[in-house]
């Protein structure tokens, strides 16, 4: 990460705030639907993979999800949506140290926005049970903004783009704090920086540097 002052950080969600899971709760031996994760999982994170990005793009939403796993499994539809909403509302974050460490980098003038690719079930139930609008400056959704992050076109970043216009700012001003990078090298050449995340340590420790709290 490098060593200079931003005006705008952008955090991703999925394996950098959080590394919880849709369904999870089904996850546990003694739940009664514990047979319907791993067959909800397989079928779309393994046989349909092809959908996850349609649904992070909002060509498709959970109701169609629940059709396709009705068709699949006859798990009721309404079911299927519930227990979503469930786990979605119960995602914590990596760290306890998380919130604090946000806290103090705003404290600092320093504006902390999410930016996930994401489905229309995290702005229904994870931004609101997790409060995150009280705890962050924005949120910034895939499938409210019809695009990815890393779908870019040349010169610039449609993702991005409307949020960086309103606040007047340049790509310099901003840093992106992902476990994923860019491949096209457009991000590089416009001079938006990413500080890729490893692991959850790391995450913090960036953290910890962007708040002042251990030296750059």
């Amino acid at each position: 990460m490098k060593n200079k002052d931003y005006k705008t950080i952008f955090f991703d969600w999925n394996k950098t705030l959080s590394h919880s899971l849709f369904w999870s709760q089904l996850a546990n031996p003694k739940h009664e639907r514990h047979e319907w994760y791993k067959n909800i999982g397989n079928f779309i994170f393994v046989k349909n993979t092809h959908i996850i990005n349609d649904w992070m793009r909002g060509d498709i939403d959970e109701d169609h999800i629940a059709d396709m796993i009705f068709d699949a499994f006859a798990y009721p539809k309404k079911q299927v949506i519930d227990d979503l909403a469930e786990s979605c509302r119960q995602m914590q974050f990596v760290s306890e140290d998380v919130l604090p460490l946000i806290k103090k980098i705003r404290v600092k003038g320093v504006k902390c926005v999410i930016a996930t690719d994401n489905m229309d079930s995290f702005s229904k139930y994870t931004v609101p049970a997790l409060n995150l609008l009280h705890y962050f400056d924005d949120i910034l959704v895939s499938f409210e903004r019809k695009k990815l992050k890393f779908d870019c076109e040349e010169g610039f970043i449609p993702f991005f783009n409307a949020y960086i216009i309103r606040e007047g700012l340049t790509y310099d001003d901003v840093v992106l704090v992902d476990d994923c990078i860019d491949k096209s090298g457009i991000y590089g050449h416009l001079g938006f920086n990413i500080a890729q995340v490893h692991d959850s340590d790391d995450f913090v420790e960036k953290l910890q540097k962007l708040s002042g709290k251990i030296p750059k």
